[in-house]
């Protein structure tokens, strides 16, 4: 398996709790993050259960953010929502959690975006990652078209326009993260973007459209030189009746997209991959499946333009 992130070692200089308790720091995420952006060293903010309605912005590296209990961070923008002069706010304003900083640790969060199937508000984020060395362990994302995007984007739009973001205070040369044991639910592209990433024993569960329309996992635009996503161990579930679901299609033409030792459920099309309307990418993208486990053995397709490695059953 790659794992090429480095585990922050953290001695805390500041330790805050988010809760609605008298023993509380802060009732609000987002103001714990605020009192503390000037301060120099690691910083752990721990997080009460309950349900916490907002929208969070992360600039500050060496953080960690760990939830007890039964912890939601729950947000409703989407792509076609208007702001104040009645423009649409577009994808990326739309996450729920967006951050920017490096060597953070987020556990035990439910991130969700409840703005609804993209098919009624378009794009809605709940996670949108343009930071380094970002690790999530034991965390839930919920959402419907586009759930997590990990950066960076590429350089401009299909339509050649540039992309309506957050403020991005800060480039890295590398953008990697780290999922473990999450869960990962969506319809269309709900893990995409330039990233590279580890899926390491997650649950990424696809859920059904209307009209039960095909699904599309990953939506990866990897640059050249660059890994992309990686899923290890992974369980791939689906809702019930849901049926032709693609493993990735490539948002960019160098996608990089890897399934190893995954088990693989019988909602996924027997074609495994799409490119996206245009052949010519079949030629640059490099996706992979190494000893997964298939529910649809039987009926699997032989693809040319992907390096499949098949387990002995």
């Amino acid at each position: 398996m790659e794992n090429f992130l480095k585990e922050p070692s953290m001695n805390f200089v500041k330790s805050l709790v988010v809760g609605r308790n008298e023993i509380c720091d802060f009732s609000s995420i987002q103001e714990a993050l605020d009192s503390c952006r000037d301060e120099d060293g690691p910083l752990k903010i721990t997080v009460l259960s309950g349900e916490y309605y907002e929208n969070i912005t992360v600039y500050q590296s060496y953080i960690s953010l760990i939830g007890i209990g039964s912890t939601k961070l729950i947000g409703n923008r989407y792509a076609l929502q208007k702001d104040e002069h009645l423009r649409e706010i577009g994808t990326f304003q739309s996450a729920t959690l967006f951050i920017n900083g490096e060597n953070i640790r987020i556990e035990n969060l439910e991130i969700i975006n409840d703005a609804g199937p993209g098919e009624k508000v378009g794009q809605a984020l709940a996670l949108y990652n343009e930071g380094n060395n970002v690790t999530f362990k034991n965390c839930s994302f919920k959402g419907y078209q586009d759930t997590i995007c990990l950066g960076p984007l590429p350089e401009v739009q299909k339509n050649g326009q540039p992309f309506s973001t957050p403020e991005i205070r800060t480039i890295y040369e590398e953008n990697k993260s780290h999922f473990i044991n999450c869960y990962i639910e969506g319809t269309v592209d709900f893990i995409f973007g330039g990233g590279e990433a580890v899926f390491q024993g997650c649950e990424i569960k696809s859920l059904k459209r209307p009209l039960n329309k095909e699904g599309y996992i990953t939506a990866a635009s990897t640059s050249k030189n660059k890994k992309g996503f990686y899923f290890y161990q992974c369980l791939l579930t689906a809702d019930a009746d849901v049926k032709n679901v693609f493993l990735g299609r490539p948002w960019r033409p160098y996608a990089k997209t890897t399934f190893a030792n995954c088990m693989v459920g019988a909602h996924i099309h027997h074609d495994r991959w799409n490119d996206w309307g245009n052949i010519a990418n079949r030629k640059t993208v490099t996706y992979k499946e190494n000893n997964n486990r298939y529910i649809f053995h039987s009926e699997m397709k032989t693809v040319d333009w992907i390096d499949f490695i098949q387990v002995d059953l």
